[in-house]
């Protein structure tokens, strides 16, 4: 299921992940996965009604052994040896096969949908459990259309993203589908071949993803990888990689505030990112933070605390909608800054994360959409 997956890839943004803004700190600025990213890569809704229903561990287990018809507390049975409900989660496989067993339709669906989104959007870092809470919006079949799933996903992969960022943590979860495609949009220094594909389809199936060799390869890629990111430049972005108007249609990308997942909340604020709308980038205002917050380095404990008031936010889309024509205006370039915005970024962050004496230069390759298209074809052959 993660073969696809440059795993080197994605730790080298990950390094470059600020949680207090949770936008990614490159030599240029600040750029980041935006609501109307998920909307073209995945092509799932981002504007609804907020994921914000939570529940008690003691609810949400209750709530499992409701759905499966039995103790949790068993193990699965057959070829598996483990508990279903184990550290806050349930086993994946084994739901999809009670699902079948229960002969109840609706029952077969709920657990189908559940495997579904806990493998995608909202995929553990155990691969083989799902999250409970993911099943309290799955319980009113007709509201499945209702909820922001877009804006959910983009909120847990902030979390995740945060977490891994702690020198304790290991692994990353999350939808990582979307974030290798959005570095794929992005980045054309990383890109592999596309294919051709209608414009309603989610770009992230347009990508041909090679199969790539983990443990030393993997770790030298990483080193190469750093490399790369520490020398880009604000010209090396594909800026607006879904045209001038790619944000146009979908007017929640310009929410400012908090966004949830269950009990995950994290913050929101395209005024960081302005060159991803096709404006010119300004020094931002400062953020609506979070109540409190407890990142230790273990990533054990993180927790990120909103007052309640916050969820009020998502629903006050014309308060909360960033106004690009008065905040900026269109650049003439892509990667155009206003003046003073270079040293502003330079004293709130740093342009590298490799050591310039830490490794000999190398020859910069050329990008993607500098090599003919044959030489592509013939690469993949």
């Amino acid at each position: 299921m993660m073969q696809h997956l440059d795993m080197a890839l994605l730790s080298a943004f990950v390094e470059r992940w600020q949680p207090d803004t949770n936008t990614f700190h490159m030599p240029f600025g600040e750029i980041s996965i935006l609501l109307h990213d998920v909307h073209h890569i995945l092509r799932i809704p981002v504007d609804g009604q907020l994921m914000g229903d939570e529940a008690s561990q003691d609810t949400l287990k209750s709530d499992m052994g409701g759905l499966v018809r039995l103790s949790v507390d068993a193990q699965v049975g057959g070829k598996w040896k483990s508990k279903w409900y184990d550290n806050g989660a349930m086993h994946a496989e084994g739901l999809l096969v009670r699902g079948g067993e229960l002969k109840i339709k609706e029952m077969e669906v709920q657990c189908y949908l559940f495997v579904l989104l806990g493998s995608t959007l909202f995929v553990d870092k155990s691969r083989d459990r799902i999250r409970p809470a993911i099943n309290l919006f799955l319980k009113d079949h007709r509201r499945l259309a209702d909820y922001a799933w877009g804006a959910g996903a983009l909120d847990y992969l902030y979390r995740q993203l945060g977490v891994a960022t702690r020198a304790g943590s290991k692994g990353l979860c999350g939808c990582l589908t979307l974030l290798q495609a959005w570095i794929y949009e992005y980045f054309p220094l990383f890109r592999p071949s596309q294919l051709p594909q209608s414009p309603d389809a989610p770009r992230a199936s347009s990508w041909i993803s090679p199969r790539l060799p983990g443990g030393d390869e993997a770790r030298q890629r990483l080193v190469r990888y750093r490399q790369l990111l520490d020398e880009l430049s604000a010209d090396d972005v594909t800026w607006t990689p879904y045209g001038r108007d790619g944000h146009t249609d979908i007017p929640r990308s310009l929410y400012t505030g908090p966004i949830r997942f269950s009990d995950i909340a994290e913050g929101y604020d395209p005024s960081r990112c302005l060159r991803q709308f096709g404006y010119r980038q300004i020094i931002p205002a400062a953020m609506t933070v979070p109540h409190d917050q407890y990142r230790p380095a273990s990533g054990s404990s993180y927790i990120v605390f909103w007052d309640p008031w916050v969820n009020q936010l998502w629903d006050n889309v014309a308060a909360r909608r960033l106004e690009l024509d008065f905040a900026s205006r269109p650049c003439e370039q892509p990667s155009e800054i206003v003046e003073e915005y270079v040293d502003w970024f330079l004293t709130r962050s740093h342009p590298r994360i490799t050591h310039p004496t830490d490794e000999e230069p190398q020859p910069r390759p050329l990008l993607v959409h500098q090599v003919s298209y044959d030489f592509l074809l013939l690469f993949q052959i």
